[in-house]
């Protein structure tokens, strides 16, 4: 497994990258056999730190947690209660599934962020920063882009549907449910 700790606007001191690296290797190794790699984030926020951890799984899935407390030890514990949490859900989602072997093939496709950060000017202008990025729409099933939606903490996933071949929509709508939607065009 690949661990990258790192600390934004703070250094991190070598007890807390082997504590974080350490508990983070036992929770992998415990639920997954697979080859990951993982992305953890040390910030610090006034007095609060927060701890934003991102795996990489194969077959294109990604569990993303976070935590915070005003103990980095504790952020970490937080985020890895979270992460366990998520991958036993993922697991359990899975153990049922038999078309594995279908996620291997998905459409390629690009993904764009759009963000507005304030512009340095004294004035109210906006500049509009967009991120572009490759990726790939991957043949799911409804229940499994529910998933993905899930572990990645993302607003929205597109998806190719495994039942009938056409692009899917899953979303959170700003009542907490699940939207669905199916393009038939």
């Amino acid at each position: 497994m690949e661990i990258n700790i790192s600390g934004k606007g703070i250094d991190l001191g070598n007890s807390l990258r082997e504590y974080t690296s350490t508990k983070t290797n036992n929770l992998v190794d415990k639920y997954l056999d697979e080859n990951i790699t993982s992305k953890i984030t040390v910030s610090k926020d006034s007095r609060i730190f927060e701890v934003e951890i991102c795996l990489h799984l194969t077959k294109g899935f990604v569990i993303k947690t976070n935590g915070s407390s005003d103990d980095p030890y504790r952020a970490v514990d937080i985020a890895l209660e979270r992460l366990e949490e998520r991958i036993k859900k993922h697991k359990n989602r899975i153990k049922d599934k038999k078309r594995r072997s279908e996620w291997n093939s998905a459409t390629d496709a690009m993904r764009y962020i759009i963000e507005r950060k304030p512009s340095s000017n004294d004035g109210d202008e906006e500049h509009l920063v967009i991120a572009e990025q490759e990726s790939s729409i991957l043949p799911l099933s409804v229940s499994e882009a529910v998933m993905k939606l899930d572990l990645t903490e993302m607003p929205v996933v597109m998806f190719k549907n495994a039942d009938s071949g056409r692009i899917n929509v899953v979303y959170k709508r700003p009542d907490g449910h699940i939207g669905w939607i199916d393009y038939k065009g």
